[in-house]
């Protein structure tokens, strides 16, 4: 007599296939790029979202029509050996070739199974058409673009393929909680990782990335994920200690959040937590709003104040009992902590170091909204996803001597820049505001209907930094790919967003209430930082997501 599993095997599929985007996205981000493995680790995007559509399929679904399966097999059979041995010059690295392979067949056989479905059994989910019609508007006008990106010709098909698979009822259910616990899965596997290889050196914590932003916008949509969960389990009457574990869950979260000092990490996490909050106000709609806010924000801030001795402790502490320090590309230097450092090193960041450049963080923005210099503040500067934070520890920024030497072309585009009206000058380094605006200038002055590939964009703000994105996922997309698909991107957006709201009328609604976040995570963060394109976790959620507003078997 088989086992009866606690939940579906789907779901636990599912589960390991958004671990896997976890992956995908830690990978992408932190190779040398000198290897292949970044790109190989982008285009398994496509082989696990192949096993998101396949798995709704029998296989008695390819027995009915075999011929164009076996052709299709035949095909890449052949044009596989082709490739992987002749085509070098088309992509360089064999292992990218090798996914590249398996990634055509997945997806030929999947559009034959879609094509057959459609037209000749005329099965599929019920479709939102005006949604439907400018998502695929604005993914045609971003592949005809002058971008040269590739990567929206894949979302095309594999997300195309993903929006008309008819899945089940139950399928759905467990796509959405597979999606939440690969997610969650994800972040104990990887923070367990950094616990034992990842010494904290860094006083804006970058995690299991090389870069503070980018793990911020990790924690954010961990975070979307355990405020999901919290209002699943009030909704459906959990036990007091699940809701306990989820409360201290999400003020862990928090807690690592905070110590990455993104502050567009922290406006986004606020945006979630208060979306979250009006989740849980809705499962219990006969409180008072205003109290119900009041008393659930005071039990996150507690949380996450009692939560956060443990999690820097952890981060501070775990790492030097093993003493085993991996570096990713670009990231070793002698100030960095390594094996033969004592667990009580000065390299390590302690709590004050960690608290007093967070504050003067907060006072750079602040200094720069009322324009006047705070005493003792240091000017701070994120440009090109880079930790360049400069540490008033016991000089002022003016008396560094390891500031990077500018070469003659650095100096030549920044003068070329400042005479245009872009760059800025070396005094105004600290001004957060004036930073921004000087590279939102620049962008916007590039707009226009067609985009622009990669090598036309950036400049040199300062002699030694150069910008090479918008901080702008709004703008970036304006600028690769042409107004058009920045305005539809914006609307696609906002109008999901709008139509998750209302679907809160329903019950139940903590489906539409996750997807609302998991969308807030790109669309807040991205205002004032780009989501870092496609293998972006960010990205990938917000187009599957998306599938609950197109298909309207959803609602």
């Amino acid at each position: 007599m088989p086992v009866k599993l606690p939940v579906s095997k789907k779901r636990i599929l599912y589960m390991i296939c958004f671990f896997f985007f976890c992956l995908i996205d830690q990978r992408i981000r932190t190779t040398s790029g000198l290897d292949g493995w970044g790109e190989t680790f982008r285009d398994l995007t496509g082989a696990v979202m192949a096993v998101l559509i396949l798995s709704h399929y029998h296989l008695n679904d390819f027995r009915k029509r075999k011929i164009p399966y076996l052709v299709w097999s035949l095909v890449c059979v052949i044009g596989g050996i082709v490739f992987l041995w002749k085509g070098q010059s088309l992509v360089w690295f064999a292992n990218d070739r090798a996914v590249l392979v398996l990634d055509a067949f997945l997806f030929g056989v999947i559009l034959i199974r879609t094509f057959s479905d459609i037209v000749l059994e005329r099965k599929r989910p019920r479709v939102f058409k005006p949604f439907a019609f400018a998502w695929l508007a604005m993914m045609i006008l971003m592949i005809v673009s002058r971008s040269e990106y590739l990567w929206p010709s894949a979302y095309l098909v594999m997300f195309g393929c993903f929006y008309l698979t008819d899945y089940t009822a139950a399928e759905r259910e467990d796509l959405f909680q597979g999606m939440l616990d690969g997610i969650i899965l994800g972040f104990f596997v990887l923070q367990g990782w950094c616990f034992v290889f990842r010494p904290y050196d860094a006083v804006r914590y970058v995690g299991v990335y090389s870069n503070c932003n980018i793990n911020a916008l990790f924690y954010l949509t961990v975070l979307a994920a355990a405020l999901t969960r919290l209002v699943q389990v009030y909704r459906r009457d959990g036990s007091r200690l699940v809701r306990l574990y989820y409360w201290l869950g999400t003020g862990v979260v928090l807690g690592f959040l905070f110590m990455t000092i993104s502050r567009t990490g922290w406006l986004a996490a606020a945006v979630l937590v208060f979306v979250g909050l009006l989740c849980l106000w809705r499962v219990l709609p006969r409180r008072n709003m205003f109290v119900s806010l009041c008393k659930n924000g005071l039990i996150v801030v507690l949380c996450t104040v009692l939560a956060f001795p443990l999690v820097f402790g952890a981060v501070r502490y775990l790492p030097p009992v093993f003493h085993h320090p991996v570096w990713f590309f670009g990231e070793w230097n002698e100030d960095k902590v390594h094996s033969w450092d004592k667990w009580d090193s000065e390299k390590f960041v302690d709590l004050d170091r960690l608290m007093r450049v967070a504050n003067s963080r907060v006072a750079v923005i602040l200094d720069s909204l009322f324009e006047k210099a705070a005493p003792g503040s240091t000017p701070h500067l994120e440009v090109e996803g880079e930790n360049l934070a400069l540490e008033n520890d016991s000089q002022t920024s003016e008396d560094k001597t390891n500031q990077p030497e500018v070469s003659p072309l650095q100096q030549q585009l920044y003068d070329e820049a400042l005479a245009a009206g872009f760059a800025l000058d070396r005094a105004d380094r600290g001004n957060a505001l004036l930073v921004r605006k000087a590279i939102y200038r620049y962008y916007i002055h590039l707009l226009n209907f067609r985009g622009h590939p990669d090598s036309e964009q950036g400049f040199q703000i300062f002699p030694n930094q150069r910008i090479g994105h918008a901080h702008n996922i709004y703008l970036q997309y304006g600028v690769d790919f042409g107004v058009p698909v920045m305005l539809l991107f914006t609307v696609l957006v906002v109008w999901s967003a709008v139509r998750f709201v209302k679907s809160f009328a329903g019950r139940p609604f903590e489906v539409p209430a996750g997807c609302l976040m998991f969308l807030l995570v790109p669309a807040v963060f991205g205002l004032l930082e780009y989501c870092w394109g496609p293998g972006s976790l960010a990205v990938t959620l917000l187009f599957v997501v998306w599938r609950r507003t197109i298909c309207e078997d959803n609602v």
